[in-house]
Order: C-alpha cells, then sequence, then structure tokens
C-alpha cells in the first residue's frame, strides 16, 4: 500500500521525536539525504528516502489499534448477498487499510455510527448497528463514502505531480491519460475512480522508487 506525502510526512515527524533527533540534526539529515531542509518541498520518493534512513536507525513504524480486534471483513462476500452493514464495514475496512483511520475496529466504526445516527435519530442514541433501519444506514454508507472520497481527492492531488516526473513508458502513460489523467477535478470522481487512480499512482511510484535505487 502506498503511503501519501501527507502521511509520510506525519511519519517523519513521528521518526523524529522516537529517534530524539533535534532540530539542528534533523535538517542536517535531510539536506544530505535530499539536498531540502523541508519535508513540504520533497516528493513522494525524497520521503521515503528519510523514512528509509529513519528505519535503518531504528525507527519502527507502529500502527495502533484500539478498542480491540479490526471490523470484520466483508470484501469477500458476494456482492448480491451483502446486506447494508456489510457494505458500510466494506468502505470502513477500505478506510483503515488506506491508513485513514487511527481506528479500524468494529468498536470503533460503531462508536462513528452511533453518534452519526444519534442526529439523525431525533437525537436518540442507537446502541448496535443491527438496531438502524435501513434508511438510516444507508444514509451512514453515502456520508462514509463522501468522506472516504474527499480523503482520496486531497492524496491525488499530491501525489499527480509526482507521477508526471516519472519517465513512464507509452503503455504507462496511456494507463495515466485513462485512469488519473483524464480528471480535472478529482473531487468530482466517484469513490470507484479514485480508488483505481490511487492504486495506479502507487504503483508506479513504488515501480520507479524501486528502478532508481536498484
Amino acid at each position: 500500500m502506498y503511503l501519501s506525502k501527507s502521511k509520510l510526512i506525519q511519519l517523519i515527524h513521528v521518526g523524529k521525536t522516537s529517534l530524539g533527533w533535534d532540530e539542528d540534526l534533523y535538517r542536517q539529515i535531510l539536506v544530505e539525504l535530499t539536498k531540502k531542509e523541508s519535508c513540504e518541498g520533497m516528493n513522494v520518493g525524497e520521503l521515503n528516502k528519510v523514512l528509509s534512513h529513519m528505519k535503518d536507525k531504528g525507527f519502527k513504524v507502529v500502527t495502533k489499534k484500539r478498542g480491540g480486534k479490526n471490523s470484520p471483513m466483508t470484501r469477500d462476500i458476494a456482492p448480491e448477498d451483502k446486506t447494508p452493514l456489510d457494505k458500510l464495514r466494506q468502505v470502513w475496512i477500505a478506510m483503515s487499510h488506506r491508513g485513514y483511520l487511527r481506528d479500524g475496529s468494529e468498536a470503533a466504526l460503531l462508536n462513528w455510527s452511533k453518534s452519526q445516527a444519534k442526529r439523525m435519530n431525533s437525537n436518540v442514541a442507537i446502541e448496535r448497528l443491527e438496531w438502524l433501519r435501513a434508511p438510516m444506514v444507508h444514509a451512514l454508507i453515502e456520508q462514509l463514502k463522501s468522506w472516504y472520497a474527499r480523503l482520496m481527492a486531497k492524496d491525488m492531488k499530491e501525489l499527480v505531480p509526482d507521477l508526471k516526473k516519472l519517465p513512464l513508458n507509452d503503455e504507462e502513460k496511456f494507463e495515466a491519460g485513462r485512469i488519473v489523467y483524464k480528471y480535472n477535478n478529482f473531487s468530482n470522481c466517484n469513490v470507484e475512480q479514485l480508488e483505481s487512480a490511487l492504486n495506479f499512482t502507487g504503483l508506479m511510484l513504488g515501480r520507479y522508487e524501486e528502478s532508481s535505487n536498484g
């Protein structure tokens, strides 16, 4: 799974603290690795280079899990057999896998759903997802998908400039045009379009980063 620029910068800042680097040492290492004094001006490849160096120095990236196990998987269920709750969980799981959620557990999904559903239910709390009426579940799905789409659109706006710098071959350029470049405004894309664009962009960035390092 790719990491967006904002996520990489966040991890680098955590790594700086974890490794006990002061500001002078931190800036010195950034310059030595990338010729740049700030993460903000770096591309994804440069940020990954900094993060890899931190890992070599002992920084361990830890994914926090709170509130118990991750929400149960529902992606293997046949589409015609999925209930609205399965679809709600599927979006939640997808967001968690992309690093958009601090907590991808079923308990966290329940807490989010309860807080949103309470506003739709005349401020009356609902304690279990199964108690939600079908229209309310559909409303929650659309609300969660809108949140997911906003986050993916933000990532694509960050990543497209780096994708454009890659020396893509003719086949890759065709795919980039078909999957990514045809969208002038990612904010107007649906979840499926954004997932495809992010998956392709992450694949290309990873492929050419490995090529340059190899």
